[in-house]
């Protein structure tokens, strides 16, 4: 059968297919155009707005910190970070520019390997990613310990030095096998045979550019710059980025402002320190810290974070649209940063000093010094200390080991740790004594050395005794058993009702806060210790022993309670409160908490013993006796001995020492100071504590704080 012949010349069959074809491919565009636009016009609009609209967060200025006098204790200073942006540096171009930055910087190879990994991590997830930040600073014209101090020019021209990548070392070029020791008057030292290194002046120098740690291949570079203050050499890392910025695309330097303490140990625990954000305080606090944000961290940094930091503000831009988009073509919107809040404090840092320098013969302790009116501090004071600026963010394995194992324990306060207060605690059990009419200033009991109760011997410190003694004789003495007794009359539970009425068992109200410390009760005894309730414990406590704890702190607020009419007063730090965009300033003043409801008559008499401790011949530091100011006080000798396993002979007979307490207070007459002072381990309360206090005081004279008026007492003579 035939068929008729295809006609592909017919222009009418030509034209009705390509009409089809036209209509299918704009079909197809119509369709992507509704999808694009319609169905998900909204998420495309976004990441379009996203790729051209760019924000930076501007970090707040941290408020400062000045001290009584105004001089500052606490600043602000910046500091150069790198970020790398890892949408920028992909595949072998990344690796080229992390190369060159390691290079430029003399990165060890494990830090040169962990960035290049964060970078692959950080391009693996989804939505924005946040730049990579290269965790050490960045050298610029300033000495890096001392940044107020420039870097100067080295005469004699770029100094050469050789730097291992693998263990990160530096080592100086030797000339020959030996070296002359510029620490030592120029001895010579002689490389040992068969090495190619030695040490001088606590620097290594090597004939041969091999490292003496790894045998790894040394890198040889040369600094031309350095520090006044130390002699270091150094190169400014950000100008010579800078100047190979061409060569590191995705590489930016950032500036920071970092936090600066002006007196690094003084008061450390006090001030704090800074470091970074953790990953759960950016989740738990969203918008309020950037990722590579400091936060405040111990002490007044840490208690008062939320004052200090201030607001960020945030820039919000369009980026021009050529490729490196990195810079901006047209703001849109701009919020300006809130600084946080200056304060002043009421510390002294000139008592500070002072306190430090009174301390200076001993391993560990802590004193505090206050206004027994106001309850300002002028001194808080805790021995070892740490350097907050190296704590600050720039702590090194070397000195976080350091730290970790030095047996004094340099990161506790220990002005507001609670120990066994022992005698110092005795004006809590002479006031229930006192108020609950169970003595009066005549009435006596006899001391033979030792009280015998419930099948158990109580040995006085004096285990000949102090024969027939009142009140008075029994502070000036600190006779242990005129307090078993009276202690015993008292009880438990009325003896620590005593003990909450005068500050212990809570915080002080002080901004850093305190440990409560323990007053224990017949309760406490029965259900947190494993013995349970022991009629004795009552005569441990009346003493300030037994499972009865208090801060230097909690003792400072009761002594000013004792001198000062009765009211126990908040302790504080903080003297006023600054807005620096304002002229508002927020003032602490005095607040009273609670009053000891005892009669000033009662209090008299404990405070004519506490004369007696001091200004009497035959007291417990009478050798602390002042001849121009009379001084009140306590000693207090708490056995504390310890053992720790693998302890030096050194180590092991501080150790075995007791616990040395003084509180004190002058003048007798308008009582303006309370000194009270715990030596760690320092042995005898009188023979070591109270001279401490005693050269506290002197100093506080001396220094002008003490407003001079008659003081005289009497009885008592200059």
């Amino acid at each position: 059968m035939n068929s008729d012949p295809v006609d592909i010349d017919n222009p009418k069959r030509v034209h009705s297919r390509l009409v089809i074809f036209i209509g299918c491919i704009f079909l197809m565009l119509m369709g992507r155009f509704f999808y694009v636009q319609i169905l998900h016009g909204k998420d495309f609009q976004k990441k379009a707005r996203a790729s051209l609209v760019g924000s930076e967060r501007i970090p707040a200025s941290r408020g400062m910190i000045r001290d009584t006098r105004g001089k500052l204790v606490a600043s602000n200073e910046p500091y150069y970070r790198i970020e790398l942006k890892p949408d920028r540096l992909q595949g072998n171009k990344g690796k080229e520019v992390i190369g060159l930055l390691a290079s430029l910087l003399h990165l060890r190879e494990d830090e040169r390997a962990d960035l290049e990994a964060r970078v692959i991590s950080a391009k693996e997830k989804k939505g924005v990613v946040a730049p990579v930040v290269l965790s050490r600073d960045l050298v610029d014209g300033f000495c890096p310990d001392d940044p107020h101090v420039p870097l100067e020019s080295v005469p004699t021209g770029p100094q050469k030095y050789f730097h291992c990548a693998l263990c990160g070392n530096e080592f100086l070029p030797a000339e020959s096998d030996e070296i002359s020791c510029e620490c030592k008057r120029k001895e010579r030292v002689t490389m040992a045979e068969g090495k190619h290194f030695a040490e001088c002046c606590g620097r290594i120098y090597v004939n041969a550019p091999v490292c003496p740690n790894d045998g790894h291949l040394l890198d040889t570079a040369t600094r031309n710059l350095r520090c006044p203050v130390d002699g270091e050499f150094y190169t400014d890392e950000v100008a010579m980025l800078k100047a190979h910025a061409h060569r590191l695309p995705g590489v930016s330097i950032k500036t920071s402002l970092r936090r600066h303490y002006t007196f690094p140990f003084l008061a450390a625990h006090t001030l704090g320190y800074m470091n970074r954000v953790t990953a759960e305080e950016y989740r738990a606090e969203q918008g309020v810290y950037g990722l590579s944000d400091l936060v405040g961290r111990r002490g007044l940094e840490r208690a008062l974070e939320s004052r200090l930091r201030g607001t960020s503000g945030k820039l919000r831009f369009l980026r021009e649209s050529s490729e490196s988009a990195s810079f901006i073509s047209n703001e849109v919107s701009y919020t300006k940063p809130v600084s946080g809040e200056n304060l002043k404090l009421t510390l002294d840092v000139r008592m500070q000093r002072e306190v430090e320098k009174a301390f200076r013969y001993y391993e560990s302790g802590a004193a505090v010094v206050i206004h027994p009116k106001t309850g300002a501090i002028l001194a808080i004071y805790s021995k070892p200390g740490f350097d907050s600026n190296v704590w600050s963010g720039r702590l090194t394995t070397d000195e976080w080991e350091r730290t970790k194992k030095n047996p004094y324990s340099p990161m506790i306060h220990k002005a507001r740790t609670a120990y066994h207060p022992v005698s110092v605690y005795k004006i809590v059990t002479a006031a229930a004594g006192l108020d609950l009419g169970l003595v009066t200033e005549e009435s006596s009991m006899y001391c033979q050395g030792h009280y015998d109760f419930a099948k158990r011997r109580f040995h006085c410190h004096n285990r000949s005794g102090h024969g027939t003694v009142t009140l008075k004789d029994a502070l000036k003495h600190s006779c242990d058993v005129y307090f078993y007794k009276l202690g015993e009359m008292i009880g438990m539970d009325r003896l620590a009702d005593y003990g909450r009425r005068f500050g212990f068992g809570e915080s002080t109200g002080i901004e850093i806060t305190d440990q409560s410390g323990i007053v224990p009760t017949k309760k406490y005894h029965a259900t947190k210790t494993k013995v349970g309730w022991q009629p004795g414990f009552t005569l441990s406590t009346a003493i300030g022993q037994g499972a009865l704890t208090a801060t230097p702190l909690q003792i400072a607020r009761a002594f000013a309670a004792t001198i000062n009419g009765g009211n126990l007063l908040r302790l504080h730090l903080v003297d006023e409160y600054a807005n620096p965009d304002s002229d508002h300033v927020e003032r602490h003043g005095t607040q009273v908490s609670a009053n000891l409801n005892l009669s000033e008559e009662h209090l008299g008499m404990i405070r004519e013993g506490l004369l007696a401790v001091v200004n009497e011949p035959d007291g417990t530091a009478a050798d602390s006796r002042l001849d121009n100011i009379v001084v009140g006080g306590k000693t207090g000798t708490a056995e504390s001995a310890e053992w720790r396993a693998g302890a030096s002979a050194k180590l092991g007979a501080w150790l075995r020492e007791d616990h040395a307490w003084f509180a004190a207070y002058a003048p007798a007459d308008d009582p303006q100071v309370v000194v009270v002072v715990f030596v760690e381990h320092g042995g005898s309360g009188s023979k070591r504590a109270a001279p401490i206090a005693v050269n506290i005081i002197r100093a506080w004279m001396s220094l002008g704080i003490y407003q001079a008026a008659s003081d005289a007492r009497e009885g008592y003579t200059r």
